[in-house]
């Protein structure tokens, strides 16, 4: 496959978005403005849910994203973020900040847009807009600085080859990403229904108790009732052999893709995970962020431990955790009035987190529920295995696709992938044609 090394500069523009005005930000509304903390740091649109914020003031309509809009981070906010991009995924729902660079195509006839998306999410390009990077705490980098990058670029054609075989995996990704959303909003809205509201199975005819002011039956447990609470730990960081492959290594930022950890960034060996026995967590223990982001809540996937910033729940009763994992939803205002001691961060100790207390039903309604929610979360699990397997395969494969290694003029492509990299090829001719046509 034929290569051709061109500058980014000869095939694209980057404009800087808004400065949107603090004072506008809100919690509802119906324009989120995006920061670099909306990319995932190999690149991807990442919604931020409650940490989203909307903006209610005027702002030039220039800056309205459309859906497929190419936006790359220009900020550092996170380590890793600078020069990630994501193409935006709805019209009309997202606004373009300062921090983030708008990638206009100039040159349609050489480049194709979601290869570009490629581009700037691999590793070569990404490492040239780092190393040209100004600032010291927080890095930026400026279209000038991204226009110098140089890549080597196959022919459109092999580019719309390419990127019809990655988008493919990305869809499977994204479906399923979709449908772990609507189970698990299905199971919230049942539990908000039965629990919140009190409109279960028969609730006309079951009496309130006029001490608990709770239906007969239902009372209030603490968490320490419930299961053994576990606080995280680190194991020596002096001793390079206590970490490994072996055991997930749980932090705040991979609850991030709940309902299950399913993977994480650091791993324990067995000889660091045996120094501390006793924080062990089994599948389907409740986790939640108690110190700085508190409120964070997931689901372990299996036997995995955690750092000292998170408490967890190993439950008495299994049938507990999809109740408790829905309960969980509600803990943040609660741990942040918990954990607000004058303190610049929010800390919410082992002793304070065991004596939070919960509302618990009859054991017959707690039964009714997991029997719903146990299948659900089978489901939801399966899925993020698969989302895991689909991305390990694209994650070899896409290397090997960009270098020419694997030479895309010699794949045989199925007809629904051919009939994409059609729809994409009138897609450009459309763009370049006059427009007094």
């Amino acid at each position: 496959m034929r290569l051709t090394e061109m500058e980014l500069g000869e095939l694209i523009r980057v404009k800087h978005g808004f400065a949107f005005k603090s004072e506008y930000f809100s919690f509802e509304g119906e324009q989120i403005v995006l920061t670099p903390g909306n990319f995932y740091e190999s690149g991807g649109f990442k919604s931020r849910g409650d940490k989203d914020r909307f903006y209610t003031g005027d702002y030039p309509k220039q800056y309205l994203l459309k859906k497929q809009d190419l936006i790359v981070a220009m900020t550092e906010q996170g380590a890793g973020l600078l020069g990630s991009a994501a193409l935006i995924p709805d019209n009309d729902h997202y606004l373009h900040n300062q921090r983030l660079g708008l990638v206009e195509i100039i040159e349609p006839q050489k480049i194709d847009k979601y290869f570009l998306y490629l581009v700037f999410n691999d590793d070569l390009i990404r490492s040239q807009i780092a190393g040209s990077a100004t600032g010291t705490k927080v890095k930026h980098t400026a279209p000038e600085r991204i226009y110098r990058c140089k890549y080597s670029f196959p022919s459109l054609n092999n580019q719309r080859k390419i990127a019809s075989i990655v988008s493919a995996y990305d869809d499977l990704i994204e479906n399923n990403l979709t449908r772990i959303k609507l189970l698990e909003e299905l199971t919230q809205i049942t539990y908000e229904e039965w629990f919140v509201r009190m409109r279960f199975p028969d609730h006309e005819t079951v009496n309130t108790n006029p001490e608990t002011m709770l239906p007969e039956g239902w009372e209030k447990r603490s968490f320490h009732e419930i299961g053994d609470i576990v606080t995280g730990k680190t194991p020596s960081t002096a001793e390079a052999e206590n970490f490994g492959f072996d055991v997930p290594f749980i932090k705040t930022p991979d609850m991030y893709n709940a309902p299950y950890v399913i993977e994480t960034t650091q791993y324990l060996s067995k000889k660091g995970a045996e120094t501390q026995k006793n924080k062990y967590l089994p599948k389907n223990s409740l986790i939640v962020s108690c110190i700085g982001s508190a409120g964070e809540y997931a689901l372990v996937a299996c036997p995995s431990q955690t750092n000292q910033q998170i408490n967890a729940i190993k439950f008495y009763d299994s049938s507990h955790a999809f109740y408790m994992y829905c309960y969980a939803k509600h803990l943040k205002p609660l741990l942040e009035a918990l954990g607000s001691n004058g303190a610049t961060m929010t800390n919410v100790n082992k002793s304070k987190f065991e004596k939070i207390e919960v509302i618990f039903p009859t054991s017959n309604l707690l039964t009714s529920f997991n029997q719903l929610a146990i299948n659900t979360f089978d489901l939801i699990f399966n899925l993020q295995q698969k989302n895991k397997l689909l991305i390990e395969a694209r994650d070899i494969l896409l290397p090997r696709l960009m270098t020419g290694i694997i030479d895309i003029e010699k794949v045989e492509l199925p007809a629904v992938l051919l009939a994409r990299i059609q729809e994409s090829s009138q897609h450009t001719d459309e763009e370049l044609a006059p427009a007094d046509a």
